[in-house]
Parts: structure tokens; sequence; C-alpha cells
């Protein structure tokens, strides 16, 4: 078997017999497409690294040296960055980084946050929980889901302390531009906001685009970036809870770290583990096939949903897909109907903001059987129903 068709194995009756929440959360004749988790089997290499862990007893508290090696290696191989390893932080996941950038920031309760609309909700949530104020940069199917970036200038103001960035875009799809990141920097700099980038995506690009680091684009906005990266949706190991910062500025990533100290407590030895073998060069051929698999399906599911009389944003990034119901129906009934009589566990679009009205948000990264599975049965619960 090509690596392609091992990746393309999934059956409903296999996930169901697995672990994992996303075929868990609902009844057994749900499939499960709500969770960025993907249904691809986990990379031998990757296997046997966790292996050799064990074995080797690799369970003690230990040094992360190693692994911010290899973290700092592969970004400057692919993101284009000269980091160091000690300018690069592990955290537990993705989501802590957005809590220390905020905190990080200086900002008091009441102070404004930039996220956008809609965006990543665990980036409200972390507004929330440092009680500051969300500061909404909208962003609208109907331009593509553009940044535009004389919209964000209206949202700053003195009170703005930060600017969250999630590129490749979760939920909407979207790779962001040079030229929209340059924009993000020049406000940034302009009015000295510090600025955090998830870019948890950033090996799921479509089309042959170029993935773009914000912090790359000259030392003043790389002073004011935090950097986030992890293993969890490449490589399906969400559960190993490993992520990692960028921080070139000194002074922000020991501001980080005293943050951090006694809070948040880096990974996992296994997880370390884990992210060497993901991370090295030599893994490159599985994200190449896993690349070819999503280029594939995500053609099924456009062009499905399209004969639907479904709008389907493009595609850039991401194996979420995020398409619009034109039919005439509430956000709630539709979020009903897809549980309830389609039987397929889908995000709702309102989850990420108010522009997710009457979006529903779909994991791709699954068997073409299952796909298949999942669209005919939205197909056939639509087929009663009037469009607008």
């Amino acid at each position: 078997m090509y690596n392609e068709d091992v990746l393309n194995t999934a059956t409903i009756e296999g996930m169901l017999a697995a672990p994992g929440v996303k075929w868990h959360r609902d009844p057994p004749d749900v499939i499960g497409m709500w969770l960025a988790d993907p249904d691809f089997p986990t990379a031998p290499f990757i296997k046997k690294a966790l292996i050799n862990a064990v074995q080797d007893e690799d369970l003690l508290y230990g040094t992360d040296v190693k692994a911010r090696e290899a973290m700092a290696d592969r970004v400057n191989r692919k993101n284009g960055f000269k980091l160091t390893k000690d300018e690069i932080y592990v955290t537990q996941g993705v989501i802590p980084a957005m809590w220390l950038a905020i905190q990080n920031s200086g900002a008091k309760p009441g102070d404004e946050i930039v996220v956008n609309d809609p965006m990543y909700y665990p980036f409200f949530t972390a507004v929330e929980t440092c009680h500051m104020k969300p500061a909404y940069w909208k962003l609208h199917e109907e331009d593509g889901y553009k940044f535009d970036i004389e919209e964000l200038k209206k949202v700053v103001n003195k009170k703005t302390k930060l600017i969250f960035v999630c590129n490749p875009h979760n939920p909407t799809g979207r790779v962001m531009t040079k030229e929209e990141l340059k924009g993000i920097a020049d406000v940034a700099v302009d009015n000295k906001i510090n600025v955090m980038v998830d870019e948890l995506w950033d090996d799921i690009v479509f089309d042959d685009r170029k993935h773009v680091s914000l912090a790359t684009l000259g030392p003043e906005i790389a002073d004011l970036t935090i950097t986030s990266w992890g293993i969890s949706k490449t490589w399906g190991l969400p559960g190993l809870q490993c992520g990692y910062m960028g921080v070139t500025n000194k002074a922000m990533l020991a501001s980080c770290q005293k943050l951090a100290k006694g809070v948040l407590r880096g990974t996992t030895t296994l997880s370390l583990a884990a992210a060497q073998s993901a991370l090295d060069r030599h893994s490159e051929y599985w994200i190449r096939d896993i690349m070819k698999l999503l280029h594939k399906v995500r053609g099924i599911a456009t062009k499905r949903f399209t004969e639907m009389g479904c709008a389907v944003p493009e595609l850039q990034g991401t194996y979420l897909l995020f398409p619009r119901f034109n039919f005439k129906m509430t956000h709630d009934e539709l979020a009903k109907l897809m549980q309830e009589k389609a039987k397929v566990g889908l995000g709702t679009g309102t989850e990420f903001g108010p522009e997710g009205e009457m979006h529903m948000r779909m994991t791709i990264a699954t068997s073409e059987s299952i796909l298949g599975e999942a669209l005919d049965r939205i197909e056939k619960s639509l087929k009663t129903t009037k469009k607008k």
C-alpha cells in the first residue's frame, strides 16, 4: 500500500471502536466531524518514537533541549526564521500561548484585544478569562474573508494591547497573503501593539500557496510578536498536548517564562519524543501524502456542497470546510437538522462568532468513504428543505 492509501482507510466502524472524543461525544449513529482531529492513522515513525521512549524509561523529569533544537530547526527551515533553541518555549498546546500573550501585553481588565469574527473560539475564551474586552475585526464571506487592513485600523485604539492572528485561519480556511500580513505589521509597529500569531496549521496549505510567518517580515514586527505552533493538527496528536512558541524579543520571552512559572509546566517526555520525530526533515513525505488526500477530499466536499445549494468558501488552508447553508431555516434549526436528521456531527458556525450564522464547520481529514457517507446523509436531510 502507498501511504496515501493507508491514510484513506478509515471506516465508521473502525473509528467508533477507537478512543477519542470526536467519535464518542454523540450517539454511535452520528458521524463525528465536529472536532478538528483527523481520522488518519498515526505515522509509524511517531509510534516508534513513543514506544522507544517508554522502553528507555524516559518518564522522569527531563530536559526539553533536544526538542527545542528540533523545533527551532523546523521553523527555520520551513518558515524562514533564524531562531535558536533558546528562543523557543515549550507549552502545553497552543492555547496557553494565548493566555501568556495577553498577560505579557500589560493589559488590564477592560483593555481591548483584537480578535476576528469568525475565529477559533478559544481566542474569545482567553480574552474573557483575562477580563479583557474583545475588539472584533470582522471577516466577511462576500469579500472572500479578506483581512481588510483599513478595517483593522478602525478597530485599534489607545486601549488596544494585543492583536490575535490565526494563519491559516480557523474556521474560514483562509491563508493570509504577504500584503495582508505586512498591513498588520505596519499597524502593530506604528501603534506599538503586541501580536500573537497561531500558526498551528502551517503545514496544511493548498494549491502550492506559500505560508508566510508575520514575524519574518522584519525586526520591528518580530520584536512585538509571539508565534505559536504545535504537533496536533498535521500529525493527529492533540492528546499529547505539545505546542511551542518562538519569541526573539528577550525581554518578552523572559516575561512569558516568568508568568508561566509554577502554572504552566511545558509538556511530557513522551510528547517531546513525538515532537522530535514529527519535526524531523525526514518525516515530510508523510505530510506530502496527507496533502494529496486532502486535495482530493476537498474537491469532493466542495463539489457536493455546491450541488446541494450551499456556498462554499475556498479552502486555502486547514482541513476545516465552512459551508453556508442557503435554506429557509434558523441557525438553530440547521444545527438540529444536521445532528438529529442527517446524523452528522458538525461544528456550529456561531460558536466562532456572529459571522458564522448559517455556517457549519466540517473536518474533512477523513477517508473518502466516511466523507461520502456524511455528504449523502446531509444531502438527503436537505431535500425537503426550501432554499432561500
